[in-house]
């Protein structure tokens, strides 16, 4: 990873805030790192006997087959969006096609499906914590890249709005 590519990537980001650019910022590096950390606090909870669920093994392969099913949404879904490790603010069309005409994050629906997995799959009770935080970090990357996406594609993002009424959950969010 180029870390001094990131640090220009966040400088030079068109958008307001230091929150703003490390949000908006490359998908993909920032969610290899929640992998390293969820996975490297799963192997520490293992290794030092840190508090585990008490409904092992089922947590591990309910773990497993989350990590499974959120690795083939992904990469199913990154077949309509070939922009999807840009950053926000280097994205030029919407895409409404796919999946992407149900929900309007599933890429970041898949990668909250993935850590939930992990945590899971580990079944350490930090390493869970872990992936709840993730959560917040990707449902507010979402509303972050909707209020740019609102501004560099100021008709054509509302009427997809409209259209996909929810971000990730049909029904709730």
């Amino acid at each position: 990873m180029d870390f001094e590519k990131d640090f220009e990537d966040i400088t030079t980001m068109r958008t307001g805030s230091i929150v703003d650019k490390i949000f908006l910022s490359n998908p993909f590096r920032r969610g290899m790192f929640e992998l390293l950390i969820l996975i490297g606090s799963g192997i520490c909870g293992l290794v030092f006997s840190w508090t585990r669920f008490s409904v092992f093994p089922i947590s591990n392969i309910l773990g497993g087959i989350l990590v499974i099913f959120a690795l083939v949404f992904h990469g199913w879904t990154e077949k309509n969006h070939k922009q999807a490790h840009e950053q926000s603010d280097h994205i030029d069309k919407i895409v409404v096609t796919g999946v992407h005409a149900k929900i309007r994050h599933p890429l970041y629906l898949s990668l909250i499906v993935q850590n939930i997995g992990i945590a899971l799959a580990f079944g350490v009770l930090i390493t869970f914590l872990l992936s709840v935080l993730t959560i917040g970090h990707w449902v507010v990357t979402s509303l972050k890249e909707e209020a740019v996406l609102l501004q560099t594609f100021p008709n054509e993002y509302r009427h997809y709005q409209k259209t996909v009424r929810w971000r990730m959950i049909p029904g709730l969010f």
